[in-house]
């Protein structure tokens, strides 16, 4: 892939928090790219810095009192300490975010409509005859029911499921060219769960944007994306193609949460599952950060931080066990 089908670059992202108890550094030297008309899924336990990378691409991170280093680059530019006014351009018109909560995105006192009309009004050049018009023809395209109707109704008059659509419908209006989608399917039970899938799958092949898909749920990611890049404590632990990582996971980690999927072959036994918790992003250990619930921990591990080895073409893994380009 060259530079110039790569849209967004991100660089020694850090995005720390001042606290009481001390630094948080939740997104700790984090770098990657996304590609033209690719998905891209982040995948981690909750508290391992997805949705705040997420939220420092958008510029969603005020500094202060957060602290926001390294370079995101989109369009030729780069983003941090782009002034509001100009990153307001950018966040909602050509990078937009659909929300892992649908029921509390919207604003209870104003229609769908109006609250798509915002949307429009802020970034696209239209009346608002227009808008309206287009807004319907995006509902349309995403297969929400009676649209005409659905416009003019408030967000408690419809299902989760529902809301979810509408916020994508919401990502869409302005054709952006990635759309960072946070745990989109999570507040939502497991048959909507796959129409929102099937929906998001369909949109990226037909109108060939990028997507960064926010997940902890690896078997979401086997369906949808190209690309994985592991999480784990504000860091990038490993990187590959989908069907790399699921054929060979390289880190601990990776391996771990691969194991941890429910599978019926389990009926009836304990299931496996990784040991200890992730620790508190002011309370990181020294060294691989994974090392207290790694298996195969070595002293080297609790003492010094690895770096990013690539034992197979495009497939990267901070582990220690990769030092001699032989994984264990």
């Amino acid at each position: 892939m060259t530079d110039s089908e790569r849209i967004l670059t991100v660089l020694n992202l850090k995005t720390y928090f001042g606290t009481p108890e001390g630094i948080v550094r939740a997104v700790d030297d984090v770098s990657f790219h996304l590609d033209r008309g690719e998905v891209l899924a982040l995948v981690g336990e909750s508290g391992c810095g997805k949705s705040v990378t997420a939220h420092s691409i958008l510029g969603l991170i005020k500094a202060p009192p957060a602290k926001v280093a390294g370079r995101i680059v989109f369009g030729g530019q780069d983003l941090i300490g782009l002034p509001e006014r100009e990153y307001r351009q950018v966040r909602g018109k050509q990078i937009s975010m659909i929300f892992q909560e649908p029921m509390s995105a919207f604003d209870p006192l104003y229609t769908v409509g109006q609250q798509l009309m915002e949307v429009a009004k802020a970034h696209m050049p239209w009346e608002e005859s227009e808008a309206r018009e287009r807004i319907i023809d995006t509902l349309k395209s995403i297969h929400i029911p009676e649209p005409e109707k659905r416009y003019d109704e408030y967000p408690h008059e419809m299902s989760g499921g529902m809301l979810q659509r509408i916020m994508i419908a919401m990502a869409l209006i302005t054709s952006p060219d990635i759309i960072i989608a946070d745990e989109p399917t999570t507040a939502l039970d497991v048959t909507i769960q796959a129409q929102v899938l099937n929906l998001m799958q369909n949109l990226q092949s037909s109108y060939r944007g990028s997507i960064i898909f926010i997940t902890h749920d690896l078997g979401t990611v086997a369906e949808i994306a190209d690309r994985v890049h592991v999480m784990y404590a504000g860091k990038i632990v490993e990187k590959a193609s989908v069907v790399e990582l699921f054929d060979n996971p390289l880190h601990p980690y990776t391996s771990g949460l691969l194991t941890s999927r429910v599978r019926r072959e389990y009926k009836g036994q304990d299931l496996p599952y990784i040991e200890g918790y992730v620790p508190r992003a002011y309370e990181f250990p020294e060294g691989c950060r994974f090392h207290p619930r790694c298996p195969k921990a070595m002293e080297k591990c609790k003492a010094a931080r690895p770096p990013e080895f690539e034992p197979a073409p495009d497939h990267t893994v901070a582990c220690w066990l990769f030092e001699e380009g032989e994984g264990r």
